[in-house]
């Protein structure tokens, strides 16, 4: 029996399609899902490029950077769903794949198609882009001491290295499930997972703590909201990643971990674009947008981080709604230039 499969190879393509979970509908599935996140990536993007250079005549260099980091991560999301989108058509309506029982399935299953190097490797280059600006985050809420960066980017250049390597051998034919391959896979997943959730964690705390120097005169932590904003909008992408390393270490699940690659190379643009958007209109936690972020009136409280000429600030401003007592706080974070007098301090 055992040798006429081999011998068929329809037959054994049949046994082996019967042996997998539905991969061509487990793709379907999370294509359609990475479509829908695309298109509220266009939104958030359009949001962030507003937030970052509508609201000013001169956008500073830091606006500026932080404006080309956020079209870097959009296009990554452009072309990984173009990739994925093309690996739709490709498995449900090529001849020869179709002709195969269980076509669909046994293409999702190749990781040696070019297609799925490229969707794999742009989800690489979209993560590496993502950390990078969160840990200039980490740099410059902690006053641009470069000693709070130096553990990060190590971890990140692990963290690449091990992708890389893995992604490479998969693609020369190695299975994922190989011995040889499995630890570097796991090592990428923990490695990324530190990074995400210790920076964005660190970035919350300082603020949260240098929000409690204005209890005193606010009678609450005025930076709070923007501190949980941070820790909400980086949970999207931690939170996915955690799912995604659960798959990939439960081996009789690994191959679904590949597959919710498409909708997370979304939420990793989405994460960053989103903290922009919330904090610069005023979408903090437990905030309003009664007021105009943009402006600079009404400004009860300043915290600036960093000492050098390009600094973050946030502002927290106060708009009266009836009287004191119903006031409602917003806050807007921006890059700005340092202000040259002493008022500044």
């Amino acid at each position: 029996m055992s040798a006429d499969r081999a011998s068929d190879p329809a037959a054994a393509a049949t046994a082996l399609v019967a042996a997998l979970p539905p991969l061509n509908k487990m793709a379907l599935v999370a294509i359609w899902v990475e479509t829908i996140l695309y298109g509220v990536n266009i939104v958030v993007y359009s949001g962030a490029a507003y937030v970052l250079l509508g609201k000013r005549k001169r956008a500073s260099s830091v606006q500026s950077c932080l404006f080309a980091a956020s079209t870097l991560l959009f296009a990554f999301s452009t072309a990984h769903v173009a990739v994925s989108l093309r690996q739709l058509v490709q498995a449900f309506t090529n001849p020869s794949i179709a002709a195969v029982p269980g076509g669909s399935s046994l293409y999702f299953l190749n990781q040696t198609d070019h297609l799925v190097f490229a969707g794999q490797l742009i989800y690489l280059l979209d993560v590496l882009v993502q950390d990078l600006v969160l840990i200039w985050r980490l740099f410059a809420v902690m006053g641009g001491d470069r000693r709070v960066v130096v553990l990060p980017l190590i971890l990140e250049a692990l963290n690449q290295a091990s992708a890389l390597y893995t992604l490479v051998k998969v693609f020369d034919g190695t299975s994922v499930e190989d011995p040889g391959i499995r630890p570097w896979g796991i090592l990428n997943w923990s490695l990324h997972l530190i990074i995400n959730i210790g920076v964005t964690a660190a970035i919350a705390a300082k603020i949260w703590w240098q929000g409690r120097l204005t209890i005193d005169v606010r009678g609450h932590n005025a930076y709070a909201g923007v501190a949980y904003t941070i820790m909400e909008s980086g949970g999207l992408f931690a939170g996915a990643t955690l799912v995604l390393f659960i798959l990939y270490i439960n081996t009789s699940t690994g191959l679904d971990a590949l597959v919710g690659v498409s909708p997370v190379s979304q939420l990793a643009t989405l994460s960053p674009l989103l903290i922009i958007v919330r904090v610069g209109f005023g979408l903090t936690h437990g905030s309003f947008n009664s007021a105009n972020p943009s402006g600079s009136a009404n400004v009860v409280s300043t915290a600036r981080f960093g000492s050098n000429s390009e600094a973050l600030r946030i502002d927290v401003h106060s708009t009266q709604v009836s009287d004191y007592t119903s006031s409602r706080d917003l806050f807007a974070m921006r890059a700005v230039k340092s202000d040259t007098d002493a008022d500044s301090a």
